[in-house]
């Protein structure tokens, strides 16, 4: 309970800060996702009006409906489908009903460490250990646990987000998200985990800061967030033999997170190529299972031309809400969620205008005539 507190403190400490540094990142963030509704809003005709910070209406002409959006924020899907996407407990329940791949994993109270170190040791290898519900971008998030004590601060660190986490066996692979749209895949991004190169000199904190200086100066086109010091951090450098104050050798690529959305935009690759019908059915299935026309799945796997029970892989993430850069910002053939969003929502409104104005318009002609209209009072 105490480290539980400490870490719960910590969250809400570097919250209330916001120092210089996370509010440029998060800047640069907002910029990024402005130019790509800007984009979209060109690309069908429209205009993108401010409303507020972050907040903007699309007005787009020929009587439809004005079209609302903030950052990756969709009008495409209702709050109650989104909540359930997000929440990790009730997703892994739907897609085990479904018979689709999930890690082996359980649902513990944070405090509840008996039981997860339990579940470390019959999973003969790392675990993931994860908040329940209610978070996204890897918040609270630690891959790579393999000891008590990384166990210990890792339920601790999730419990500081939700007081129920999961704990889950690792799945041996890379991370890819496939995005749909009304069952129609978009893109496939493998996401590799953030990395660094040892010059022999400086220690990883010192690499990880001037990481951190490169992406504030460089913006969106190089990242869209900073590399966190946190449990994600200091289990995968552990694992790698380092510590901060470790200093690599010089030449030595080395993963510093294996949370991966803190990775850079040339660490996103396009993989929508060699995925196999199997796994592009799956995602499909699992869109239908949630019900959102829009949705990002993430999948770990060693070989995405194969099913993923032939790899021992599975389906660890499902995002009504998904972030766009990953399919902008990666090796080649940068995809525009938000115009591929912004059609779909402008006809939907469409529709939804012709049929109110159809069903008026009939229910005009039904609609019983005045007695002026029929001649007049006998």
């Amino acid at each position: 309970m105490i480290l539980r507190f400490l870490y719960l403190l910590r969250r809400f400490t570097l919250s209330a800060r916001r120092n210089r540094r996370q509010a440029l990142i998060d800047r640069i963030r907002d910029q990024f996702y402005v130019q790509c509704w800007k984009e979209a809003a060109e690309a069908t005709g429209s205009t993108l009006v401010p409303v507020d910070e972050n907040y903007f209406r699309v007005v787009h002409g020929g009587g439809s409906r004005d079209v609302c959006v903030s950052r990756n924020l969709n009008p495409l899907d209702s709050g109650a489908t989104l909540a359930l996407a997000d929440n990790k407990m009730a997703s892994y329940r739907l897609l085990e009903q479904a018979e689709i791949p999930t890690p082996e994993h359980v649902v513990l109270r944070s405090s509840d460490k008996q039981a997860a170190l339990d579940f470390l040791k019959s999973a003969k290898g790392c675990v993931v250990v994860k908040p329940a519900a209610g978070t996204g971008g890897g918040a609270g998030v630690t891959t790579g646990v393999a000891t008590p004590s990384q166990l210990r601060h890792a339920m601790a660190w999730a419990g500081a987000y939700n007081d129920k986490v999961i704990v889950e066996r690792n799945v041996g692979g890379e991370t890819f998200r496939l995005v749909y749209l009304d069952g129609k895949l978009l893109d496939c991004v493998m996401r590799r985990s953030p990395r660094l190169v040892g010059d022999g000199i400086l220690t990883v904190q010192k690499l990880v800061d001037q990481e951190n200086k490169r992406r504030l100066e460089e913006g969106f086109k190089r990242a869209q967030s900073l590399l966190g010091v946190d449990c994600d951090m200091k289990a995968t450098l552990a694992a790698q033999g380092l510590g901060l104050g470790s200093v690599p050798a010089n030449g030595w690529q080395f993963k510093v997170k294996r949370v991966v959305n803190d990775n850079i935009g040339a660490e996103n690759i396009s993989m929508a190529h060699l995925l196999c019908d199997a796994v592009i059915n799956t995602g499909r299935t699992v869109a239908n299972i949630f019900g959102l026309r829009l949705v990002g799945i993430d999948v770990i796997t060693t070989d995405p031309s194969l099913p993923l029970r032939e790899t021992s892989g599975a389906v660890i993430d499902v995002n009504g809400d998904p972030g766009f850069y990953y399919h902008y910002y990666k090796n080649e053939g940068r995809v525009p969620l938000a115009e591929h969003i912004l059609r779909e929502a402008i006809a939907t409104c469409v529709s939804i205008d012709m049929r109110v104005n159809s069903s008026t318009l009939l229910n005009d002609r039904r609609a019983p005539q005045p007695l002026a209209a029929q001649g007049g009072f006998p």
